[in-house]
């Protein structure tokens, strides 16, 4: 089981009794120190109130389970603009839209593709970069997350 999915499995019961949404748990770093960012969200979007409050509540659980020897940061957040994507039905909801993706293999001698996800299954996904089509199946995929279309001038004067 990967350290994420370990991660996840513990966080989900706390998150399941509320009215939010465990969109994933991401951890980066290791050894020393490990980093868990755990990004939630629901509709409306999510207060500094709520984050305060569901940190304590996984704070707690994380404290009792240890589900890592040696010291970590617990983040936790809404997903943001950049939202990052773990599940299939997180990259079907973005057809179309333009994301990053890093993979755990070299393909085409890189890791890092960004384009338009131009289709999501429960196996792969297929993404469009720089008119060719890659396909990658979720499991060669290590981080994912959408890249958002901001327009800096355009609007009202």
């Amino acid at each position: 089981m990967r350290r994420q999915e370990k991660w996840q499995a513990i966080i989900s019961p706390i998150i399941e009794d509320t009215s939010f949404e465990l969109v994933g748990v991401e951890c980066v770093g290791g050894g020393k120190h490990t980093v868990v960012r755990v990004y939630i969200d629901k509709p409306g979007g999510i207060t500094i109130d709520d984050i305060v409050h569901l940190s304590r509540q996984i704070s707690v659980v994380l404290d009792v389970e240890e589900p890592i020897k040696g010291p970590y940061t617990l983040e936790v957040s809404s997903p943001g603009l950049e939202r990052p994507l773990f599940l299939p039905a997180h990259f079907m909801q973005q057809i179309g839209q333009k994301v990053f993706v890093k993979t755990s293999l070299l393909i085409g001698n890189r890791q890092n593709f960004r384009g338009i996800l131009l289709n999501a299954n429960e196996n792969e996904i297929q993404l469009e970069v720089e008119k060719e089509t890659f396909s990658f199946s979720y499991e060669d995929i290590d981080k994912a997350r959408v890249i958002p279309d901001i327009k800096i001038g355009a609007g009202s004067k």
